[in-house]
């Protein structure tokens, strides 16, 4: 099964401290097309310990759900709480393929290690997000542009984006580059504007050439996401 199947999708971003949590909160889903499971949430005793919980919640999880399911590992330099080293993070990510639709890796992880990580997913047939955060602020269209083609090249199924939004100006010029976006991207794209300021692009950019967009089920896994149900009622409302 592919992790999108239907555009725009609505992902339900799950983050939490144990298995029995995430369950809880995976139970909970309404109207989301698929599940993101920030599995860099638990917490263990050691990193060594990230592998065999993450096997375990993602086997509940397929129990429980019929959703596709995006895994996510994220340190602490791309907003996430991950503590064990890039090699622990690596091998939770390349040993819990078969049982995910999709992963995502950041470009800016080290360069050896995420080659490897892409190899191993195109041998599962396991879809690819390669993703770009900036917590800070929104660059210029032209670099935002780049950054989806390095993206691209590195291997990505999916490119995705995730800007801070200072201003109303940022928040244009995200969805202005996911228009450009169209005429020199290959592959699907994930737009988001980050932050308060960045909320309206929770519902304008999967409407304007984001193929998906994320929300929260109990708590919020990045700055300014909507709640999953009042998210995926305001885009059909807006289609």
């Amino acid at each position: 099964m592919k992790l999108i199947s239907k555009v725009p999708a609505v992902c339900a971003s799950i983050i939490e401290h144990s298995v029995e949590e995430f369950l809880r909160s995976v139970r909970q889903v309404e109207e989301a097309d698929f599940i993101e499971i920030r599995a860099d949430g638990l917490k263990v005793n050691s990193p060594r310990e990230y592998l065999p919980e993450t096997r375990r919640l993602l086997n509940n999880v397929r129990a429980q759900s019929e959703l596709p399911v995006l895994l996510t590992v994220r340190n602490e330099k791309e907003g996430g709480v991950f503590a064990g080293s890039e090699n622990e993070r690596a091998r939770v990510l390349m040993e819990s393929m078969k049982l995910v639709n999709s992963i995502d890796i950041e470009l800016r992880m080290q360069s050896d290690i995420r080659d490897e990580i892409v190899k191993e997913a195109k041998k599962n047939r396991v879809d690819t997000i390669i993703s770009y955060h900036d917590f800070n602020s929104t660059p210029e269209i032209e670099t935002l542009l780049s950054i989806l083609e390095k993206e691209e090249s590195e291997g990505a199924t999916i490119a995705k984006i995730a800007v801070k939004a200072n201003s109303e100006k940022d928040v244009l010029v995200l969805l202005n580059m996911l228009q450009e976006a169209k005429e020199r991207i290959n592959i699907p794209v994930i737009g988001i504007s980050l932050g308060r300021e960045g909320r309206i692009s929770r519902v304008a950019a999967p409407l304007l050439g984001s193929i998906a967009t994320y929300g929260y089920v109990n708590r919020e896994t990045a700055p300014g996401q909507i709640e999953v149900k009042k998210l995926k009622e305001i885009i059909e409302l807006m289609k």
